[in-house]
């Protein structure tokens, strides 16, 4: 899913107006929702609809993606746990986790916050702990108190939580096997992976290629679909996804890898990827949580071709 990117120069006759009616008069409906949902950007950064617009600038606009706005379609019924810290939700497939440049009220965290709102009737003061992408469903942390942003944002960054992936890769990969490699963006600004010497080089964005550490085991072979657990030792994005393509073995799903979008005649219409297990010491007591969520039923569909 993308937006449409439009650049407009405010007129003198518009000076005065609120962006948010600059755009709706513009683009009609689609302007209006693009304003609505966070999509107006000057000077790098995002504007609310109100903001009222001066003669000669410039504005950004990101309309509608193709299909118009999706909310995450998470129910309280998603939630795994939750204290007066934590809150971990069962992800869905196929969402946002977080704001996208576009849209601010679609993410699994956004429409999370107004569930909560309408439960408890307080707003929560919600933070992601961590990412999944997109297309990746499972276990996602969340805090729900200023006091757990930094334990918990300690924890992962300093290897203190364990987590396992299930995925539904193409191929055979290996009964066992563990990915040391660098880390970075590629010229064009896609992710790849790079060799182990590589590590610390610093790449001509002015960032450095990370080390990216992944181990992968194979848990059974159905024909040339495999379902792996994978271990991601470090935090990268699109960590496993890569490593899996470096084994010859992408995800199912995985179109921007190159990974088949269709088995037996399944449609699969995001990657296969599945946050099942995770382990974290909680950020104010301190005693280990271990968290567990099953698979979508995509996984149970794709194995039930295989018998």
């Amino acid at each position: 899913m993308s937006s449409a990117i439009i650049s407009l120069i405010v007129t003198e006759p518009e000076a005065g107006l609120s962006l948010g009616a600059i755009v709706a008069n513009r683009f009609g409906e689609r302007g209006r929702q693009a304003a609505i949902r966070g999509g107006l950007w000057q000077h790098g950064r995002r504007v609310s609809a109100d903001t009222p617009a001066r003669a000669g600038e410039t504005l950004l606009v990101r309309l509608p993606p193709v299909g118009g706005y999706r909310d995450a379609p998470l129910t309280l019924n998603h939630i795994i746990y939750e204290d007066d810290d934590l809150l971990v939700i069962n992800k869905p497939p196929a969402c946002y986790t977080g704001d996208t440049p576009w849209d601010t009220q679609g993410s699994v965290l956004a429409v999370a916050r107004r569930l909560l709102t309408e439960r408890d009737g307080l707003v929560p003061t919600l933070h992601l702990a961590h990412q999944l992408d997109a297309g990746t469903s499972g276990i996602l942390v969340i805090s729900k108190h200023p006091r757990a942003n930094a334990p918990l944002q300690a924890a992962f960054n300093h290897g203190q939580v364990d987590k396992r992936y299930l995925a539904l890769c193409a191929g055979h990969p290996p009964t066992a096997t563990e990915l040391i490699t660098g880390h970075g963006r590629a010229a064009a600004g896609r992710w790849r992976l790079y060799e182990q010497a590589e590590i610390g080089k610093v790449l001509p964005n002015g960032q450095r290629v990370k080390r990216a550490h992944t181990q992968i085991e194979l848990r059974r072979q159905y024909g040339d679909v495999a379902l792996v657990w994978a271990k991601p030792l470090t935090g990268r994005t699109h960590q496993i996804r890569l490593h899996l393509v470096a084994l010859g073995c992408p995800l199912l799903g995985d179109e921007r890898y190159g990974g088949p979008t269709t088995v037996a005649g399944m449609l699969i219409p995001h990657p296969l990827l599945h946050a099942a297990e995770l382990a974290l010491p909680h950020p104010r007591s301190g005693r280990l949580l271990n968290i567990f969520c099953p698979p979508p039923s995509i996984f149970t569909g794709v194995l039930k071709c295989f018998g």
